[in-house]
């Protein structure tokens, strides 16, 4: 099994505070969904959408992962999504998170390549908080999702934390994402405002080096 070559979108969230789908919204008549899933497929040999309704995003050429929790929490997604890699660490990250910056992507993946003993996962920081998204899971934290979910214990940070995970500092995503903030995500309808027209094709679809 390769070490890296999978990446992850989860789809789910009730999307409760954006008032409609976000994984539905669309840019120039396109999925922004879409639009980031081709972005990564440049990099990933596959791309895997884990949502609650299989049957949302058929028609994409993607495989379609479905979460059948009935919970509405990123850990069922991250598990269910390490199931069916096809690699052993997979980069997770969010539909409605439109900034994809394949020059730190392409860092993080080289150090997980060039690691003889990798960690269980590479997860990145957003000066001293934890990002559960924009980061690599490994199948080695399969066992640790399951035992909290078990429980009902839903914090993805605890699972984090339970496992050997090495951390990448606001520095080093500085280096190679630029002043970008590539954590942003779609919560409110103001924010459809900023990530629009031209200013998201630009962190979508372009290759520029911030």
């Amino acid at each position: 099994m390769k070490k890296t070559g999978t990446a992850i979108i989860l789809c789910g969230g009730k999307s409760s505070r954006m008032g409609f789908d976000k994984s539905k919204y669309e840019i120039n008549g396109k999925l922004l969904i879409e639009i980031c899933a081709e972005k990564l497929g440049s990099v990933f040999e596959e791309v895997l959408l884990v949502t609650k309704d299989p049957d949302k995003f058929k028609g994409l050429g993607y495989k379609v992962i479905g979460d059948n929790a009935g919970a509405y929490a990123p850990v069922f997604g991250i598990y269910s999504g390490l199931l069916e890699a096809g690699s052993h660490f997979s980069f997770i990250i969010a539909c409605d998170m439109p900034v994809i910056n394949l020059n730190y992507i392409k860092y993080l993946i080289e150090k997980l390549e060039n690691e003889s003993f990798p960690p269980d996962g590479l997860i990145s920081m957003n000066g001293s908080f934890i990002e559960p998204f924009y980061s690599f899971y490994s199948k080695n934290m399969l066992k640790k999702l399951k035992y909290n979910i078990d429980i009902k214990n839903y914090k993805i940070t605890d699972s984090i934390n339970m496992c050997n995970i090495e951390f990448v500092n606001t520095e080093i995503i500085k280096k190679y994402a630029g002043n970008i903030d590539i954590f942003t995500n779609l919560n409110y309808p103001c924010d459809l405002e900023i990530f629009s027209g031209a200013f998201i094709k630009e962190l979508c679809l372009n290759d520029k080096k911030y």
